[in-house]
């Protein structure tokens, strides 16, 4: 079994706890419950992106694929002021992340949140009219190009794959899972 797969089967539950529990239809039904959705992913990135870019193994592949910004440049669309963006509370306390491995297993939670990422575009896009430009660039993050980086971000796992290093990537993703869903689904 390829790591990839490992991840997929040992973080199965986990994805399915956190996907039942965002009730993404009532987080999208208004531009304000979609604003608040998005202020939520922020506070998550914001904290995520600052603790793990010194820990990555490959800090330029890692930075080419932070949010923040997306989310930053989505919340302005939406209405938010610079300022406001910079002072929204960020996710604490996060997942330990003590070694580069850790760091790949919570880009597995991260980088696959962006497939569904394009699912929800779609349905933002359709109930309210956002567009890239308008609100909507954080859940269109890659384009067109979504698939490939997702492989390109494989080929680094299972790069970096080994016995010893496998149980870290692993408990990472679980443990990102679990921090992702406590902070996005709780009320703020």
């Amino acid at each position: 079994m390829t790591l990839l797969e490992r991840l997929k089967i040992e973080t199965r539950d986990a994805h399915d706890r956190i996907e039942a529990a965002m009730d993404l239809d009532r987080r999208i039904a208004s531009r304000n419950a979609y604003r608040d959705l998005l202020i939520r992913f922020y506070g998550f990135h914001k904290a995520w992106e600052h603790e793990a870019t010194d820990r990555a193994p490959d800090r330029a592949f890692f930075q080419s694929r932070c949010k923040t910004r997306l989310l930053a440049r989505d919340l302005e669309a939406l209405g938010l002021k610079s300022d406001d963006i910079m002072g929204l509370p960020q996710c604490r306390p996060l997942m330990s992340l003590p070694a580069p491995e850790a760091v790949l297993g919570s880009m597995y939670v991260v980088e696959g949140s962006t497939l569904g990422g394009a699912i929800i575009a779609r349905e933002v896009e359709n109930r309210l009219g956002l567009t890239t430009e308008t609100g909507c660039a954080y859940f269109r993050s890659y384009g067109r190009n979504v698939a490939a980086m997702w492989k390109s971000f494989g080929a680094v796992l299972l790069e970096a794959s080994s016995p010893e290093a496998d149980d870290l990537i692993v408990g990472a993703a679980q443990d990102t899972f679990t921090v992702m869903h406590d902070w996005l689904c709780e009320t703020p």
